[in-house]
């Protein structure tokens, strides 16, 4: 990891991690360069669901197999996964959420947690949920994030490899990044696995006034390609740090998967990455993640020479979720920008 200079050690993370817990978040860990840092009741590091940053994982085993040869970029995705038949669909279109797709995850009932905590669903479930739902724009046609593009990456990670896809992305990014703290979780596996920190969220994701429940143990099936890793802050950082320095793919494959298209006048979206503008100019490259319980966010320089990475639980579930995303957002940056 890059080593953090003196500078940096007088920046204000500190003072800005405490003031996301004064307002009403019970823990909050982050890291920075070489350091860890953790306020309330999280951990030094500790591990986490990490939610969507799965997808950045997903995406680099799918492209991973674009430079082998075995899958075609801009072909048709159904020629993998054939249960999707518009093939105007492509594998990048998938990548990119442009597919108009329609995500699953509010169908399966994901909104209240007790309706999937000790749920198991099989990957074809969750994508036939999605099918069912109204499409949400045409192929290519326009950005739309939904988890179903993921399912789909999976599904067709293992046709392709004959391999689950948890042991692909174990083979081909966690044990090629050195993650120690990583892992996909085992069928039927609800806890987290060593040091951890615990995971909180509303009752009910919809209803603001509902309980606030302890989520840490729960099957994460339901989020499957879309978000079941776990893993810990170092890690993340350690993951973006690699990919963006040309460790986990080739050259054209990680041109590919930084080719973007503008959400809003700050953000835009590769294949599995985002990037957003720096305050001191440049981007950073990484990253967000939910699932119930944890919020996490995983950023990098452009050259992978600086990462911050930080987790709480899941935004919305204590205090004005619209500014922790900016207290968060806003500590990223200051990390970024020392």
């Amino acid at each position: 990891m890059a080593a953090m200079t003196a500078l940096s050690l007088l920046t204000p993370i500190p003072q800005q991690l405490d003031q996301i817990v004064k307002d009403g978040m019970p823990g909050v860990e982050m890291h920075v360069g070489d350091r860890d840092y953790a306020k309330g009741n999280a951990p030094h590091n500790g591990r986490v669901r990490v939610g969507s940053i799965t997808k950045s994982f997903v995406a680099v085993t799918v492209l991973q197999l674009v430079g082998e040869g075995k899958v075609e970029l801009d072909g048709p995705v159904n020629r993998y996964v054939p249960r999707i038949t518009d093939s105007r669909i492509t594998v990048r279109h998938v990548l990119q959420h442009t597919s108009g797709l329609p995500d699953y995850a509010i169908a399966i009932g994901v909104r209240k947690i007790e309706d999937v905590r000790n749920r198991y669903f099989e990957p074809y479930e969750l994508l036939e949920a999605g099918l069912r739902q109204p499409v949400t724009g045409q192929p290519g046609e326009k950005f739309g994030y939904s988890n179903t593009n993921y399912v789909t990456a999976g599904l067709l990670v293992q046709k392709v490899t004959g391999r689950p896809l948890a042991e692909e992305v174990q083979r081909r990014v966690i044990d090629k990044a050195h993650l120690r703290d990583t892992y996909w979780p085992a069928q039927g596996e609800r806890g987290i696995r060593g040091r951890h920190a615990r995971g909180y969220v509303l009752s009910d994701m919809l209803d603001p006034k509902s309980k606030v429940v302890d989520a840490t143990e729960l099957d994460p099936s339901s989020a499957w390609a879309a978000g079941a890793l776990v893993s810990t802050p170092r890690d993340v950082a350690e993951f973006y740090e690699t990919l963006l320095q040309g460790g986990l793919l080739a050259r054209p494959q990680l041109d590919e998967m930084r080719r973007t298209i503008p959400i809003d006048d700050r953000t835009a979206v590769g294949l599995g990455l985002e990037s957003t503008k720096l305050s001191c100019g440049g981007v950073y490259w990484g990253h967000t993640g939910a699932i119930q319980g944890f919020s996490s966010f995983g950023a990098a320089t452009d050259d992978g020479r600086d990462t911050a990475v930080t987790a709480t639980a899941m935004l919305g579930t204590y205090g004005d979720p619209q500014r922790t995303l900016k207290q968060m957002l806003d500590v990223v940056d200051t990390a970024l920008c020392k």
